[in-house]
């Protein structure tokens, strides 16, 4: 079979390519298409091409690999053309500097290519990750003037922000593009005589139509013909007899939906059983939720070639998979995960409010956290919550104060609307006293005037959520949030124990992992690291498997702690587990992110930590959530940013906390973020002492520590080896690092959690597969895990084990009452 049937004039360009190569030039090619395109046959013409030429060739596809995978094939390469190998060992060295090795590399790489012209071959590019991309565009920069030439090949789809990133200043700065479009009607019939060794009939061409002359499909429906014997050949010419799909067709494209993000899957699925035209919306109503959004699996989907807008309507591009799907299942048969009906979680939540009414300045309190959710990007619950407050009947002044207080940030976080809808409900009360009722009249006037400032540099979700929607999460964790963000905890560890008390008194599902994994994000904020961890613990050993997501925060949490004692295993455990979690929900990504981040940061990768966060070329969207939740995190970004010499970055995390902190001027420790920012900033001794005391006095003991370490470093770096500095800088250490016991090396003690977790399945009977199943981790990680537990343990055998699980563990859990999975008690 001839796959590039239609491609000839991508061929020829990229040879003339390689023979510039030859000569002495360099560059980089992106070749890009849907799936089945024929991507990977232009790759692997051009190398051959390449081998010809006498270029050595390099090839591989995106992989997890010991170094990023552009660093793996250059050594590779180097191998082969350099006589010294002690170089090459030197690259291998574990903890070597990321910045010194893409150096490295790239001069050795330009030096032997001057003998050695080089093709580098990489398939799959869409999947590359953050580090990799890194490299690349380092490498790509390096050797532009070498004779070394990039080959890329990729679908278009958005990857990881930063890899993405890269993929966008490549083509715009530094390579050439190619799109793979669809083959004409010609090169399609040329595509089946080759294929099938003989000339195409009209319902050969009317299957090759169902495929959308797609080179991948075509080849794989015909030999599933073929296989079933519906495709005959008579005097030259090739005919199928059948109209339904044939066998394997089904599995084939269940195999290639599985490689698509689950939203793009569930709106495909539920695409297919609309009919042969549909809607976003008619596929919603498939789904069972006529509110759900599939506004960006749509935008997704037609960016990969696999839904094609048809007017107002979406149609597939081919029909071969429309069949395959609506063949399936049934109509009945539920979709990957339908979201579910409204979840019941208004009246749990409205019972917290309701609590928080009743102390003293509630209102403004609950005003506070509100107004903190709509400044972090998190509109639509924020008004959804005010919604709720309104409808449990407040006070009149208290209605009042709490809308006067709210108005304004929503307001500034682009809510117009939903600040003058809230005004307008409050001032229709008769009861609403005349002095209220002007400062409302005059709030509501301030409205319609435009605001004069900058739109929020991110977009909020005003309209995502209604009264009686289903819910990414139950509202009363937003509260939660909300409350922990602005310093209230107190209250919100009130409103937990409320939400706990009135599912138990109204016989309500309550989620127990998501309970105590909010309770575990509590307790780190209040510096309690070892009572967090417990309590992540727990969350995870009440995990419903049903809805696994629900883990996401104990498992942060885990990965957090694991950082703070130096666990860089055990926190890169908990981070892949809350990234398969995550796929499709929202709720957690600035979760996700700053885990990911920090263990960029413990893993001596500044830039990598940076640029996953904050990009000053726009990419990256900013999450004010995660920066508001984590007043500490700007900070955290410039000290990362000075060690990679990313000024613009660092500038634009200090704006981001001093923007935040204006905004909600009553949040003391969101104070302290943006003077914590400003004085790493500046090497500002005096901020960074300030701000350890708005972190004191806002409750965050863990914050303060970290404030005081960096005062201490930056101070002794402006006043050089004062012993005083000295003494400061050793107690914030200590004040950091040292809240709880440092963990023994071995010993029952010195297990890890997630260890522990999985001492637990193995002691149950489990096999490594079924722990690991069980765990949301893969066999190897269970192995691994194992195999520390007994080196730690000093044994040999499950039985032994077994053995000190019961005299450790088996004891004080028969004492203690666990909670069942259906409730948070």
């Amino acid at each position: 079979m001839n796959a590039l049937v239609g491609r000839d004039h991508i061929l020829s360009s990229l040879v003339g390519q390689l023979d510039a190569t030859r000569q002495g030039k360099g560059g980089c090619v992106v070749v890009e298409g849907p799936f089945g395109s024929g991507k990977t046959h232009v790759l692997k013409a051009a190398a051959m091409e390449g081998a010809e030429r006498g270029l050595t060739v390099v090839a591989g596809r995106t992989s997890v690999t010991d170094q990023p995978i552009p660093i793996h094939l250059l050594i590779n390469f180097l191998r082969h053309a350099t006589a010294d190998q002690a170089d090459i060992d030197d690259l291998l060295r574990p903890g070597t500097n990321p910045f010194w090795l893409i150096d490295r590399v790239g001069e050795l790489t330009a030096r032997a290519a001057r003998q050695h012209p080089l093709l580098v071959v990489l398939d799959d590019a869409q999947r590359i990750d953050d580090v990799s991309a890194l490299a690349l565009r380092g490498l790509v920069q390096s050797l532009a003037s070498a004779p070394v030439l990039w080959l890329l090949a990729r679908r278009p789809i958005h990857s990881q922000p930063l890899a993405q990133s890269v993929f966008e200043w490549l083509i715009d700065h530094a390579a050439t593009r190619h799109h793979l479009d669809t083959l004409t009607e010609q090169a399609v019939t040329e595509l089946c005589t080759s294929f099938l060794g003989a000339r195409p009939d009209s319902s050969v061409l009317g299957w090759a139509a169902r495929c959308d002359g797609n080179p991948w499909l075509m080849e794989n429906v015909f030999s599933a013909l073929i296989k079933a014997g519906q495709m005959i050949i008579t005097d030259g010419a090739a005919s199928v007899v059948a109209e339904h799909l044939p066998d394997g067709v089904r599995t084939l494209v269940h195999d290639l939906i599985d490689g698509f993000s689950p939203a793009i899957r569930q709106l495909l699925v539920a695409g297919s059983r609309a009919g042969g035209t549909f809607t976003a919306a008619e596929a919603a109503e498939v789904v069972g939720d006529s509110s759900l959004d599939l506004s960006s699996a749509v935008e997704e989907a037609v960016r990969v070639g696999l839904i094609r807008d048809v007017g107002a309507d979406l149609a597939f591009h081919h029909p071969v998979i429309q069949e395959a799907l609506r063949a399936e299942a049934p109509p009945s048969a539920p979709l990957i995960r339908p979201l579910p009906p409204p979840c019941g979680c208004e009246e749990l939540t409205t019972a917290a409010i309701a609590l928080l009414g009743r102390i003293d300045d509630g209102p403004r309190t609950l005003a506070r956290a509100l107004r903190l959710l709509a400044s972090a990007g998190r509109g639509g619950e924020a008004h959804r919550l005010a919604d709720l407050a309104l409808r449990s009947g407040l006070e009149p002044a208290a209605e009042a104060r709490l809308v006067l207080d709210l108005a304004p940030g929503l307001r500034d976080a682009g809510g117009t609307g939903a600040a003058a809808a809230l005004l307008a409900r409050t001032l229709a009360r008769g009861d609403i006293c005349e002095l209220d009722r002007a400062k409302l009249n005059r709030a509501l006037a301030e409205e319609a005037e435009p605001t004069g400032g900058a739109a929020p540099p991110w977009r909020s979700r005003w309209n995502s959520l209604r009264h009686g929607d289903s819910c990414e999460r139950p509202l009363w964790t937003w509260l939660v949030r909300g409350l922990v963000a602005a310093d209230q905890f107190d209250e919100a560890a009130a409103v937990l124990d409320a939400v706990r008390q009135e599912a138990r008194e109204r016989d309500a599902t309550l989620s127990a992992s998501l309970w105590h994994g909010h309770r575990a994000e509590l307790l780190v904020a209040l510096g309690q690291i070892n009572e967090a961890r417990s309590a992540a613990e727990t969350a995870l050993r009440l995990a419903d498997r049903s809805a696994p997501e629900d883990a996401v925060p104990a498992h942060a949490v885990l990965a957090g702690v694991s950082l703070h004692y130096g666990d860089l295993v055990a926190a890169g455990d908990h981070l892949r587990t809350t990234e398969r979690l995550t796929t499709v929900m929202t709720a957690d990504q600035a979760r996700v992110d700053w885990a990911r981040a920090r263990l960029h940061a413990a893993s001596g990768r500044p830039a990598t930590m940076v640029q996953s966060l904050v990009d000053t070329a726009g990419h990256i969207a900013l999450d004010p959530l995660l920066f508001t939740e984590t007043p500490t995190a700007a900070a955290a970004v410039i000290r990362q940013a000075k060690q990679a010499g990313l000024r613009a970055e660092a500038q634009r995390a200090a704006d981001l906390a001093a923007l935040t902190a204006r905004r909600n001027p009553a949040v003391q420790s969101l104070a302290a973020g943006a003077a914590h920012a400003d004085g790493l900033l500046h090497d500002d001794p005096v901020a960074l002492h300030r701000a350890a005391d708005l972190y004191r006095l806002a409750g965050r003991p863990l914050a303060a520590g970290v404030g005081l370490e960096d005062a201490a470093r930056v101070a002794r770096s402006v006043q050089g080896g004062n012993p005083s500095v000295r003494l400061l800088e050793k107690s914030a250490a200590h004040n950091v690092r040292r809240l709880g016991p440092e963990r023994p090396k071995s010993g029952w003690e010195s297990l890890t959690s997630a260890e522990l977790r999985v001492v637990r399945a193995i002691v149950d009977g489990r096999t490594n597969r079924e722990a690991a199943s069980m765990l949301f981790l893969s066999p190897h990680t269970v192995d691994t895990h194992l195999r520390r537990v007994f080196s730690k343990l000093a044994i040999k055998s499950r039985v032994e084990l077994t053995k000190r699980f019961i005299a450790h563990e088996a004891h004080p859990a028969m004492l203690a009452s666990a909670p069942q999975s259906g409730s948070a008690s």
